[in-house]
């Protein structure tokens, strides 16, 4: 009965001891670097303020792709590539509505009056 208890605290210590090892991995799976792209004060089908959203996710983007460079996976692509990975990825997760308001804006054209 001894060498069952033995055995039996042995194989808990050591799960014990592998459960914290397996959070550090999810922890750093789960430390992917992201990014969110503010849009709601933007009017996208303003030509200005669609200019304004598109330096933000090129902002963001350059950002992400520096970040993943950085990390310990490190980047398997040029960082042009990843920024228009990232372009494809913010117009695929954009709303229809306000993917079709962008493409509007960019058939339109930017008019603007000086005052004299």
């Amino acid at each position: 009965m001894r060498k069952f208890i033995m055995s039996l605290t042995t194989v808990a210590s050591l799960s014990l001891a592998a459960v914290p090892i397996l959070g550090l991995t999810q922890a750093a799976n789960a430390a992917e670097p992201a990014v969110h792209i503010a849009y709601g004060d933007l009017n996208l089908a303003s030509p200005s303020h669609a200019k304004i959203f598109k330096a933000r996710v090129e902002t963001a983007g350059e950002d992400l792709c520096r970040a993943k460079l950085r990390s310990s996976t490190g980047l398997d692509m040029p960082i042009r590539a990843c920024v228009a990975a990232v372009r494809r990825e913010v117009n695929r997760q954009l709303p229809s509505t306000q993917r079709q308001a962008l493409a509007y804006a960019a058939h339109a054209k930017s008019v603007e009056f000086a005052a004299k």
